[in-house]
């Protein structure tokens, strides 16, 4: 090979929390990526931004209900000239199942990037799914569970590759750095509460039905009333905020709502700080965001209604699990831990050393540039 591979990687957009793996990514001297997304925000979500890598282009979409629909992936195929192409897997994508199938007829390599398989489904979804995937070569998924799912769904195992998923981990680093040797200002998060010497428990999520952060201030409650009262951190805003603060203040529990934010020098500290992440309902990224800090994580434990991170979380040393849906199961699972968990430094190292061994920028980026070069013949 005597020149770096140019391949497409086309999203409808690239949230701000992808911006760490596409710089990874684009630091590689062996395949040249090329980013396709809209550039611009959407649904509350902020996009990376695109000067933060050497090539992005610009790729409008609509949605049109539940289907997406992006022409410009299928001229990114059609006139791009990429020797390989990486799309997001979802089959809502309209644009995708043309452009993956017109990539496949220009004998251009195709990979998909995505969960993939999250739990099994009925017959038609299933036959559905698998049509679709079977456009790509090779397909990225984020767990060892996906792949084993994907494997029964009938789709070769030998194609299909876990490159785990990420968050800027450099970041978390110097955030790290800056508390432990004191050059960052100091942000206890403890000091939000009116009593700050009681455990804090955090999450960092959009405030939402699904988060079902109902559980959480209810097992804070059985909690207080078992002698444990808890400080409960919310960062993040979203429509169940209003019945939540409603809630909190009905039942006495000390939940904070410190709202939306971006800044990583203060969810970092509050993440370093706080004795535990508890995430009611799916966890995805926010195990990432707990464990690079060193905080151990709690979520529910049917893992057919969890996100493909939840595979981070080993039981009983850098986090628990508790029956799903379960207030009561909850709040032992909470009790347990705050009683009589392993030594912090045990909990934080164990933590970090999960994140730097798989959920990280450089893990997944060279995971993915060596299915690259396998799906391309340059092995």
């Amino acid at each position: 090979m005597t020149h770096p591979l140019k391949v497409a990687v086309i999203y409808h957009l690239w949230p701000h929390y992808r911006e760490a793996v596409m710089r990874a990514m684009d630091r590689g001297d062996r395949v040249q990526y090329h980013f396709h997304g809209s550039g611009e925000p959407f649904a509350g979500i902020v996009h990376a931004d695109p000067g933060s890598v050497r090539h992005f282009v610009r790729a409008p979409f609509t949605c049109h209900g539940r289907i997406t629909w992006q022409p410009a992936a299928i001229a990114a195929v059609r006139n791009g000239g990429y020797d390989a192409v990486i799309f997001l897997a979802d089959p809502h994508f309209a644009s995708t199942w043309i452009a993956a199938a017109l990539a496949r007829w220009m004998r251009i390599p195709v990979l998909f990037w995505g969960h993939g398989w999250l739990r099994r489904e009925s017959a038609v979804k299933a036959r559905v799914r698998g049509l679709y995937f079977r456009l790509a070569h090779g397909f990225l998924t984020y767990s060892e569970r996906g792949r084993r799912l994907g494997a029964e769904a009938g789709f070769p195992p030998e194609r299909i590759r876990v490159v785990y998923n990420s968050l800027d981990l450099e970041r978390a680093d110097r955030v790290i750095a800056g508390i432990e040797s004191g050059t960052l200002a100091s942000l206890r998060p403890q000091g939000l509460f009116a009593d700050p010497g009681r455990p804090l428990v955090i999450c960092t999520a959009r405030l939402t039905r699904q988060c079902r952060f109902d559980l959480l201030v209810d097992a804070a409650a059985l909690l207080a009333r078992r002698g444990l009262p808890v400080n409960v951190l919310l960062v993040g805003d979203g429509p169940a905020r209003e019945g939540l603060e409603a809630r909190a203040r009905c039942l006495g529990v000390a939940v904070h709502f410190f709202g939306a934010c971006y800044d990583e020098d203060i969810t970092g500290q509050f993440i370093y700080h706080a004795d535990l992440t508890v995430s009611p309902g799916k966890i995805g990224l926010t195990a990432m965001h707990s464990l690079m800090y060193g905080t151990p994580a709690i979520t529910h434990d049917h893992f057919d209604r969890q996100m493909p991170e939840v595979e981070a979380i080993e039981e009983g040393l850098t986090g628990a699990f508790f029956p799903h849906g379960d207030t009561a199961g909850l709040a032992a699972a909470m009790e347990r831990w705050l009683r009589s968990a392993p030594a912090r430094p045990v909990v934080r190292a164990a933590a970090r050393r999960t994140i730097r061994a798989k959920w990280s920028p450089d893990v997944q980026a060279r995971i993915i540039e060596d299915a690259v070069l396998e799906v391309t013949g340059n092995a």
